[in-house]
């Protein structure tokens, strides 16, 4: 309800694809040309699964549920194309519950590769040119290419909106064969591919859960890791600490020695010698500095101090 008149105030992008402003609408994607059909053979489908005892709806806020881009070709290139402006996508999917299964539902109009000449501003596919026009064009600037083109027919794709499992099936309307006339047998289809949608889901949860424990056990393996080069790098830098310590303390027991058998000796001097000397060993000292063998070792830090 209200859904054509939002959709046709759309930007319209390549190949007349439309694109509106709101993202809260049905999964339709179609250019203006095919939106009423677009959105009769939607609602068809609709009223039909609800018939079927399925409830319709955007996909609700009480789990995760993704709807994966489409590729509106007809005959899918090998190698994707990377399409800009992007064609318009939902906020939230448009789901229909088989039970307690969700299944995404996307209708979009295909396109198809042609080819084409630059005509008037504009590229035309050379097969909707007449032959009088194609010869009066100059060959010079009037090139052809290769361009998709808006095809008018349909195809519904209905999805698995959950994460961790992957299942898709369309239904394409051809010149023979339209879609609404393949609503009961789509239905059908919908309705019994549910057990095995929720079979996949399962098994990918399954899967999911198993890598979440095989990335916790690699997270614990790589913390053992890290807190064994942690003990060891703390081991080597207690070591070379310590062994700097001991050399500065055999360094102050050198250093005190030296100024213990300098006091002795200046000690039996006498009167300006005596003087001199003890002038001497006092600047000495004040060059030096408080000497405490003991400090160096209370500064050191052990291994298990350093973790």
């Amino acid at each position: 309800m209200g859904a054509y008149e939002i959709f046709e105030q759309g930007r319209v992008i390549d190949q007349g694809f439309l694109k509106p402003g709101k993202q809260r609408l049905v999964d339709i994607v179609a250019t203006k040309q095919q939106l009423e059909s677009a959105l009769k053979i939607a609602n068809q489908l609709f009223l039909k699964l609800e018939a079927a005892g399925h409830r319709v709806m955007f996909a609700p806020s009480d789990r995760v549920y993704s709807r994966p881009p489409i590729d509106e070709h007809e005959h899918p290139p090998k190698k994707p194309r990377h399409r800009y402006p992007a064609l318009w996508s939902p906020s939230k999917p448009t789901v229909v519950f088989v039970g307690t299964v969700a299944i995404g539902l996307t209708l979009f109009e295909m396109t198809e590769e042609l080819e084409a000449r630059y005509v008037d501003r504009g590229y035309i596919p050379v097969s909707k040119i007449p032959a009088q026009q194609q010869r009066r064009l100059h060959p010079t600037f009037n090139w052809t290419t290769r361009m998709d083109f808006a095809t008018g027919r349909l195809c519904l794709r209905a999805f698995c909106p959950y994460p961790n499992a992957d299942w898709s099936r369309s239904w394409k309307e051809s010149k023979e064969s339209r879609l609404h006339s393949q609503l009961d047998d789509i239905v059908q289809q919908l309705t019994d591919a549910a057990p095995v949608i929720a079979r996949l889901v399962e098994e990918g949860e399954e899967r999911a859960r198993v890598r979440h424990q095989e990335w916790q056990e690699e997270l614990r393996r790589l913390e053992e890791k890290q807190e064994l080069r942690r003990q060891a790098e703390a081991r080597r830098n207690a070591r070379s600490d310590l062994l700097t310590a001991i050399q500065k303390w055999d360094e102050i027991k050198r250093i005190q020695a030296f100024f213990r058998d300098a006091e002795a000796s200046a000690s039996e001097l006498a009167g300006e010698p005596q003087r001199v000397a003890m002038e001497k060993l006092a600047q000495a000292r004040e060059l030096i500095g408080e000497l405490d063998a003991l400090e160096a070792l209370l500064a050191w830090k052990g291994p298990q101090e350093r973790l």
